[in-house]
């Protein structure tokens, strides 16, 4: 999750700065470069969470515990 950070917040502020002056001026690669941007922030994200949903209940990790 913590790759995820930078984009999270570049892609949004690119967007704001670039990519909505570039939809006026039909120049379409600001704009696609913020949302690929946000899009990588998303995986980046999911990827850290189903990482840590899988430390918290996955129950193969749990077979190796002796008692």
């Amino acid at each position: 999750m913590l790759l995820s950070f930078p984009f999270i917040f570049g892609g949004p502020t690119l967007f704001h700065y670039k990519g909505a002056q570039a939809i006026r001026n039909d120049e379409p690669w600001w704009l696609v470069l913020s949302i690929l941007l946000m899009l990588i922030a998303v995986f980046f994200a999911v990827k850290g969470l189903r990482t840590i949903m899988a430390a918290f209940f996955d129950t193969d990790s749990n077979d190796n515990i002796q008692s």
